[in-house]
């Protein structure tokens, strides 16, 4: 007899919340090129519904503007810190500005 396992789906809120909870920040490329999200400002706006703190903050690079999100961690409203400022191997040099632009 085979037994199947069932490996629960996860939504994509749920994705984004354990991204942001890992201490990551995101935005909408990364959201897509990770978890082929392509409406990330709805999944924050679920989440912030369902109770997250999330800030955002608007950056411009390269004549491009787009937003970056995170969760708020207790007493610090800046992002938590990534060491190696890469999420999944996935470079994000826009992280480094926001924090420093805050």
């Amino acid at each position: 007899m085979i037994t199947l396992q069932h490996t629960p789906i996860k939504s994509q809120s749920d994705k984004v919340k354990e991204h942001m909870l890992a201490g990551n920040t995101i935005d909408t490329w990364q959201a897509y090129k990770l978890y082929k999200i392509t409406c990330l400002a709805q999944r924050i706006y679920d989440l912030k519904k369902a109770g997250l703190s999330i800030p955002s903050k608007i950056i411009t690079r390269n004549g491009k503007t787009f937003s970056i999100y995170w969760i708020e961690v207790e007493n610090d409203s800046s992002p938590a810190t990534d060491h190696n400022n890469t999420i999944e191997g996935v470079s994000n040099p826009d992280r480094e500005v926001a924090i420093n632009d805050k």
